[in-house]
């Protein structure tokens, strides 16, 4: 059987680093393969921050007459189809809401009601929590496919099962309960073939709107010939 690691080429599209502006890595030779995928990782954001990952094309390793791949660009919007969240409750207002992958859950002074949604604020940002992750994880009229946990009235949110679904929250009336991103990521593929005549060379190009820790892997596959990694250190099991 034959190993991933013989199929596709791993190389370093961008390293991590806390980012606020752009930075474009290394360029990689394309000619002995017929596909590539880059893959950018973002963490923490704060509502209404973006991360976007570009491929660029040039004609050799020194990044001569560069430009960018048309269409080849995916950004990532703080809170909308991310990895995992959190909402930070602040004394939380009786009919204040947060919705989340589009579900509504609405404050109230003393009662929690899941087959409502509603869920009580009668105690600390601690305790609501709790009532609200009572909610959010209850099999009928939760949010399907998604966990909650709770950390002294901050809520994290993560998918049940990892990589199953991604997640997508916003404050809906009152301001009482703080959304932020821990962690997305988005991708680009493209077909050696979309590059222009005589170009042979593309890299990663991340851009931010605040600093914000990124990175981005380029894998590229379909090769003509033998792949040999070339890492620090690996195992095949």
């Amino acid at each position: 059987m034959n190993k991933l690691y013989e199929g596709m080429k791993v190389d370093i599209g961008l390293a991590p680093v806390s980012l606020n502006g752009n930075s474009t890595g290394v360029y990689y030779n394309l000619a002995d393969y017929r596909k590539a995928i880059a893959i950018l990782h973002a963490g923490a954001m704060a509502a209404t921050k973006t991360a976007k990952i570009e491929i660029y094309q040039a004609k050799d390793a020194d990044a001569t007459d560069a430009k960018l791949l048309t269409s080849a660009t995916a950004t990532i919007t703080a809170n909308v189809n991310v990895t995992s969240l959190t909402l930070a409750l602040a004394t939380v207002l009786n009919t204040h809401t947060i919705i989340i992958n589009g579900l509504t859950f609405l404050a109230h002074t003393d009662t929690t009601v899941i087959a409502d949604r509603q869920f009580s604020i009668a105690g600390d940002d601690s305790a609501d929590a709790d009532e609200l992750c009572t909610c959010i994880n209850d099999p009928t009229y939760g949010v399907p496919e998604m966990t909650a946990t709770n950390n002294a009235g901050t809520i994290t949110l993560v998918s049940t099962v990892p990589g199953a679904t991604v997640i997508s929250a916003e404050q809906g009336v009152g301001a009482t309960i703080t959304v932020a991103t821990l962690s997305a990521q988005a991708y680009v593929e493209l077909d050696a073939l979309t590059l222009s005549d005589t170009f042979t060379h593309v890299a990663c190009k991340v851009t931010t709107d605040a600093a914000i820790v990124v990175s981005a892997m380029l894998l590229r596959g379909g090769q003509r010939k033998g792949i040999t990694q070339k890492v620090g250190a690996s195992a095949s099991v």
